[in-house]
């Protein structure tokens, strides 16, 4: 399968010191190879200019959106659209085109893609306004923390990287799972109706398959966690019986706990000691700290081999 690469820089901006990069392009390219790669962004913005490197050594084309005051996000926009648009016909052969980006501004160009019989992928950013019903739209959709989770497991050529994951969901993790996105969804003001509530669970574990638990449709999943969680359907929308009850999982609580109120950088190898994560289905405490960044609980970096994080 040839595949195409779409990257919208400056919504999903690749993690510092890594080499993530790299990683997406092996991830995507699991079961083809890489026929053509663009990214868009504004190349003197200090948060992204020193990635141009990086990418161009990846063999991306380098698509320069200077700063303006006005229409700079449209205008952004419409490059990637047309010159995604413009790649189906100059390179018909390629089938599968990912864009990295949650902007649902794109939902026209995944339409295009669509209408000519293109495969479709998203990589986004759950914590930067990933549209839904982009989402919807495509074929395949994953956080990109996804990927650096599954960073250190590219060299065992055994395992399939998209879907890795620690353990097997059971349904009292999905229960969970489903009480937490309700209230993750509830926190940030936004409704909470059943497509909105399954598509950011499978963002926060892309191993949620309400099929593979057991469940013929969503909605008999959706009956079983309501009986089993504080969870009830009020008016189109989930609701909390109680408003006071904690969706946050202990193993998260437990982790802010470890970190200072001030907000402080604390390495991970001094907390992970504290936290019995390998309980809660994680096998390196990396995974635990990229789940808690993804639910937007902390913020993580790391400079060479050291990661850190703060709350957020």
């Amino acid at each position: 399968m040839n595949i195409g690469i779409l990257w919208d820089i400056e919504n999903v901006i690749p993690p510092v010191g890594t080499n993530y990069i790299q990683s997406v392009i092996e991830a995507v390219c699991k079961d083809g190879r890489l026929s053509y790669a663009m990214a868009f962004g504004n190349w003197n913005n200090n948060s992204i200019k020193n990635i141009a490197s990086d990418l161009a050594s990846n063999n991306f084309e380098l698509i320069h959106i200077p700063k303006s005051n006005i229409g700079k996000k449209n205008s952004s926009d419409m490059s990637l659209i047309a010159h995604g648009v413009e790649l189906v016909f100059q390179y018909p052969h390629i089938e599968r085109y990912i864009l990295i980006s949650g902007d649902g501004d794109f939902r026209p160009l995944l339409l295009s893609f669509k209408k000519h019989g293109k495969e479709t992928w998203v990589i986004c950013d759950v914590n930067n306004n990933a549209s839904e019903e982009l989402l919807k739209m495509a074929d395949f959709f994953m956080d990109y923390r996804t990927i650096i989770k599954n960073m250190d497991d590219f060299t065992e050529s055994n395992k399939d990287l998209i879907g890795i994951k620690d353990s097997e969901l059971t349904k009292e993790r999905a229960f969970e799972l489903f009480k937490e996105t309700v209230g993750i969804l509830i926190q940030e003001n936004k409704k909470t109706v059943s497509p909105a509530v399954k598509t950011r669970m499978q963002l926060l574990n892309n191993q949620f398959n309400e099929n593979k638990l057991g469940y013929s449709t969503w909605r008999e999943f959706v009956e079983d966690a309501k009986s089993h969680t504080n969870i009830t359907f009020v008016g189109g929308l989930f609701v909390l019986n109680n408003s006071e009850d904690k969706t946050i999982p202990i193993i998260f609580e437990q982790l802010l706990n470890c970190l200072p109120e001030n907000k402080e950088w604390v390495l991970f190898n001094q907390i992970g000691q504290k936290i019995n994560y390998k309980g809660s289905g994680y096998i390196k405490f990396k995974e635990l700290a990229l789940d808690a960044e993804m639910r937007g609980y902390v913020e993580i970096k790391n400079v060479g081999l050291d990661w850190s994080m703060k709350r957020k």
